[in-house]
């Protein structure tokens, strides 16, 4: 029994000893996965916060890289190929540094490597792209460091960093127009379906590039003699509208609206009511 006891004591001390107190982090690690265009943006990077203090020319000292953000570096991954600010950058896995000056912040793409936090000095060979902002002034102060994407379109997106009442913002181009028109020409050379042509039109419509191909496409894909959805004849009254053929895009759009009514779906009515109601202002 005592052995059974002293057993018992050492297994719990042995538990005890090795019980870790949890607490939150300081600055948590955040993951943003955004798709831009043809291509996915990963990025991973922690967020410190301000409390209190001044960030840029203290806690952020300028003329000295930063790893933007706190604790490991921050990482950013392109499914494919990109430009940032009009610099390319390989599709791939990057480190992002950056260094502030008083009234810009230069954004480093690095190489990934096995540096934990911070560099004391860039090694130039591994620089992939080296861009600059300047800080824009915000009205209000962002408390948590922040990284985001935004104004994204099929062809791009900027990235925005915030801090205190500092924004800097970097445009990012997915190269998406002649990728797009080369998969669409692929794909028309061969045995195209209705929805593949209805992706072209669409395209076409959304990049206002050969508007002629757009109308032909978009018939095809949403026959007239077919018993049409609200939706199909939105498509066909805004394409029709940006060709400049008003009279064929106002029946589209007189035929939906009434489809749009008949299904009872208020989202439905309204996206017709405008497309309608600006036709026939």
């Amino acid at each position: 029994m005592k052995k059974i006891a002293s057993l018992l004591f050492t297994f719990l001390l042995f538990q005890f000893s090795y019980t870790q107190l949890q607490s939150p982090i300081a600055s948590p690690r955040a993951k943003i996965s955004q798709n831009v265009g043809l291509v996915k943006i990963d990025l991973d990077y922690s967020r410190p916060s301000k409390k209190g203090r001044v960030i840029f020319g203290n806690v952020v000292p300028f003329n000295q890289i930063w790893r933007t953000g706190a604790n490991q570096a921050t990482t950013i991954t392109f499914s494919g190929d990109v430009k940032i600010n009009d610099q390319f950058v390989k599709g791939g896995q990057y480190h992002i540094y950056s260094v502030p000056r008083e009234n810009n912040l230069d954004l480093v793409i690095y190489q990934k490597n096995d540096n934990w936090g911070s560099l004391q000095s860039f090694d130039e060979n591994l620089i992939k792209a080296r861009v600059n902002s300047d800080f824009y002034e915000l009205p209000i102060e962002v408390e948590t460091f922040s990284i985001d994407f935004d104004n994204i379109s099929n062809n791009g997106a900027t990235l925005n960093i915030m801090w205190g009442n500092k924004l800097a913002i970097y445009k990012i181009d997915v190269l998406t127009k002649q990728k797009m028109i080369n998969n669409i020409n692929e794909v028309m050379s061969k045995n195209p379906s209705k929805n593949d042509y209805r992706k072209a039109a669409v395209y076409f419509y959304e990049e206002n590039i050969q508007l002629e191909k757009a109308v032909k496409w978009i018939d095809i894909a949403f026959d007239d003699k077919d018993d049409l959805k609200y939706w199909q004849l939105r498509y066909k009254a805004v394409i029709y509208e940006k060709a400049g053929k008003i009279k064929k895009a106002k029946k589209y759009a007189k035929i939906g609206y009434e489809a749009a009514i008949k299904s009872k779906s208020p989202d439905a009515i309204n996206t017709l009511k405008i497309v309608y109601d600006r036709l026939n202002s």
